[in-house]
């Protein structure tokens, strides 16, 4: 029987070749846009699930309030992961992490930019990273060892066998300066790290080794990339867990480090998309993944409706098929039965080809979403098998209502009729056709508003003049900085050059003044807890173009200048309540705070400008002098701006960096250009944008093909009333308006809908923007007419062609 509807079913389709078609490669683009969103949201959800028992695996970190703002932050204390293996029973195995880029160094070879993970002996008791040579259970004991990734392994030695190997990189003997020096480090283990981990490594080195810092008992207050991992003991659970890091912290903690902290663990499992913040390692976005999720289902729902409309749109010309079927029999299992098995067939057939476009299309899906999906994954295990069952489901889940619909037509009813149809499908096919654009012009609506967002936060004026501005970091060469400045002053296309510890863009050039020197106070007592520092020298504000509200710069000449002056932004003086209005008084001038050195006096107050996202406010921040000798136990000028004024930047940039070796022979030339760090900062944005761009592009086209075949069929149903019309005397124009008329109304309509509900998405994404476009309502309408021009160019063709019919011949029609 089976084998019957399938044939039946083949035979029917091959009559209607061009609805099969339509069908066939409507319902192939809808599974492959939702295979696609599958395998990256699988992908995404499989991070750092390969450990073994990950349920007991537990980020623990910090959450505190800060203008009514929530933020968490890892654990970096050295004293920390002791403490709790001591005082927290629940806990079976703790350890302490942090990350760096380094250079490594194998023989004559070096290796740049390098990550390195300083970690205690108890990692691999933590985490189970697959061991593929080595001994992990010592691994990380002793001093002077490292453990290599098999990636890491492979580009340093080759095929040879790494252990008992040596690699070499640079390390300080303090956290806080010190020269560094060569350390060399003997391989004693190689693991497997796989693409799916959030904590990502070259190599892993003990922090017993000199030079690993963080091992000071004393240190309770630092911000680097990493922290804190505990495995908990079986059947302890995240309640117990989280009730015992408070008891921790009011027992044991807060006295010790003489502050108060609110412990949060979160499980491994949910690390990967936590709001931990972490600047090392892979993180991601739920947000987004609930989005594109969403998006998959919208696409292939709009290929499902395809199916159904065209089904329903044929059953008119199919009545009197069933009608001759159930005169000589037929039941109606039977009918519904074969057409499923039309369905089954379309379906298998869009299978296949949805899996040759998914294949096809991996590369450049890769490049827009940045990762590394590979045709393995989507044949291995139950992926295929359940993507061809999800295939074959959707395709009886689009052709059920018009089987049973056609399988329960009154046979005589149907043939005294002369095939006409019996009840209304048109309602159905108006609604769904409605609900196809609506999901198309909310998408649109979507991509028209962060493409403006997009171009506001990049034409907007950041208060500073960042083009051909370079950051160069300094490195080891930090305690010379007034000497690289003068080197490089040396080129003509220098204009001018600052040494700082700040370029804009660039967070870890800032530094919360509490953790320098305390709290700030005003001479008035009050106080605040979120004023940065920029160390700077004079230059600063030539380098960016900074424009004063008050007062002055920064002077070298004048000797107070070196310890006490400060230079606050205007958001720093309304902060200290020394400005009003949207400019800074003069009031603030002369003024003294207790910040970073007793007594420090406010010189001048520039104007505001972003040092930092547009996500956020500006933040209330001030500029000093920095130390740049010697004995500086941490030297404030981290790295040099330079301010470029050339025709042929390749050139210059060869001919800078020939200077930086000069100075440094064997150290990296790490540079970049202030606009690439904003353009960074919005990499997220502008990839959701083309995402969506792409996604609401397929599904305009999804749509498309649903509307032509509907189109073709109106105009084939309507041919006979098309020649009648043209006899008497109806233009191509009044024809052309005919047949495009209740496509444009449901287009419309799908406006209406989708409209307000769109808008109101957007104004929800555009609240994480502290500074932002006005989205209004020329450009909702603007993509609900983008919509309605598409969908007139899809039907309008084919109205065309009908309008421009021989009046003769269509009347002979049938």
């Amino acid at each position: 029987m089976l084998k019957n509807y399938l044939f039946v079913a083949f035979r029917s389709l091959r009559r209607r070749k061009g609805y099969a078609g339509l069908n066939v490669f409507g319902l192939a683009v809808g599974l492959a846009c939702f295979f696609l969103l599958g395998l990256y949201v699988r992908d995404e959800l499989a991070f750092d699930r390969f450990h073994a028992d990950v349920e007991q695996i537990y980020a623990v970190g910090t959450v505190s309030e800060r203008s009514g703002e929530t933020y968490y932050s890892m654990v970096h204390a050295p004293p920390v992961t002791g403490l709790m293996a001591e005082h927290v029973p629940e806990v079976a195995a703790t350890v302490r992490e942090y990350a760096a880029r380094v250079q490594v160094r194998v023989a004559d070879d070096r290796f740049d930019d390098q990550r390195r993970r300083y970690v205690e002996p108890g990692f691999f008791e933590v985490f189970d990273f697959p061991r593929v040579a080595g001994d992990l259970t010592t691994a990380l004991d002793a001093p002077n060892q490292a453990v290599l990734s098999e990636q890491a392994a492979q580009r340093y030695f080759g095929q040879a066998d790494p252990i008992g190997q040596t690699v070499s990189i640079d390390v300080t003997p303090d956290l806080f300066g010190g020269t560094s020096e060569p350390r060399d480090l003997t391989v004693v283990a190689v693991v497997e790290v796989p693409r799916t981990s959030s904590i990502t490594f070259d190599l892993l080195v003990s922090v017993a080794t000199p030079g690993g810092v963080l091992t000071d008992p004393d240190i309770w207050t630092i911000h680097l990339s990493g922290g804190a991992f505990v495995r908990l003991q079986p059947g302890v659970t995240q309640a117990q867990l989280s009730a015992a890091l408070d008891r921790f912290a009011t027992d044991v903690y807060n006295e010790r480090a003489n502050r108060t902290v609110n412990f949060h663990a979160i499980p491994l499992t949910d690390f990967y998309f936590s709001d931990f913040y972490r600047s090392d390692g892979l993180r991601g976005d739920a947000r987004y993944l609930a989005l594109f999720g969403g998006i998959a289902l919208l696409v292939l729902l709009i290929a499902v409706v395809n199916y159904t409309n065209l089904a329903t749109a044929q059953a008119a010309d199919r009545t009197r098929e069933v009608g001759v079927r159930k005169a000589i029999g037929a039941g109606r299992r039977q009918l519904a039965g074969q057409f499923l098995g039309e369905a089954l067939l379309v379906s298998a057939a869009a299978f296949v080809l949805a899996v040759v476009l998914v294949t096809a299309a991996l590369p450049g899906f890769n490049a827009l979403f940045g990762t590394d999906l590979g045709t393995g994954l989507l044949l291995s295990g139950a992926t295929l098998p359940l993507m061809l069952a999800l295939a074959l489901g959707t395709g009886l889940l689009a052709g059920a209502y018009p089987a049973f619909v056609l399988a329960r037509q009154r046979p005589m009813e149907v043939l005294r009729a002369g095939g006409a149809p019996q009840g209304g499908s048109t309602g159905l096919r108006k609604v769904l056709v409605v609900a196809q654009f609506a999901v198309t012009v909310a998408l649109l609506v979507g991509v028209a508003g962060i493409v403006k967002q997009l171009r506001y936060v990049q034409t907007a004026d950041l208060g500073f003049d960042g083009e051909r501005v370079l950051h160069v970091e300094l490195d080891d060469l930090a305690e010379q900085s007034e000497a690289a400045k003068a080197a490089f002053l040396q080129h003509p296309a220098v204009r001018v050059a600052s040494a700082t510890g700040a370029a804009p863009g660039n967070y870890w050039g800032m530094y919360s003044a509490g953790d320098l020197e305390g709290q700030p106070t005003s001479e008035d007592g009050a106080s605040f807890t979120s004023l940065w520092v920029v160390f700077a020298d004079a230059d600063y504000v030539d380098v960016l173009g900074l424009d004063l509200a008050a007062g002055r710069f920064l002077d070298p000449d004048i000797a107070t200048d070196a310890t006490n002056a400060v230079v606050l932004n205007e958001a720093a003086a309304h902060a200290l309540g020394w400005a009003e209005g949207d400019a800074a008084v003069p009031a603030a001038l002369g003024k003294t705070m207790n910040w970073v050195a007793e007594g420090s006096q406010i010189v001048g107050v520039v104007e505001d400008f972003h040092f930092g996202s547009m996500h956020d406010v500006i933040e209330p921040a001030g500029i000093r002098f920095g130390d740049p000798s010697p004995d500086n136990p941490r030297p404030d000028h981290t790295g040099l701006l330079l301010k470029l004024d050339t025709r042929d930047l390749l050139v210059t940039m060869s001919e800078l960096e020939a200077t930086w070796h000069s100075l440094a022979p064997d150290a990296p030339f790490e540079t970049t250009f202030v606009d690439e760090y904003y353009e960074q900062m919005y990499r997220s944005e502008v990839r959701l944008g083309r995402i969506l761009g792409v996604f609401a592009g397929l599904a305009i086209f999804v749509a498309c093909l649903g509307l032509v075949g509907l189109a073709a069929f109106t105009a084939q149903r309507r041919t006979k009333e098309i020649g009648v019309r043209k006899v008497l005397g109806a233009s191509v124009a009044s024809i052309l308006r005919l047949l495009t008329r209740d496509f444009a109304l449901l287009v419309a309509v799908a406006f209406v809908v989708a409209a307000p509900v769109a808008w109101w998405g957007l104004q929800r994404w555009l609240e994480s923007f502290a500074y932002r476009a006005e989205v209004g309502v020329g450009t909702v309408l603007l993509a609900g007419l983008a919509a309605l021009a598409v969908a007139l160019l899809a039907t309008g063709a084919l109205a065309w062609r009908a309008a421009r019919m021989d009046p003769v011949r269509a009347l002979r029609y049938e």
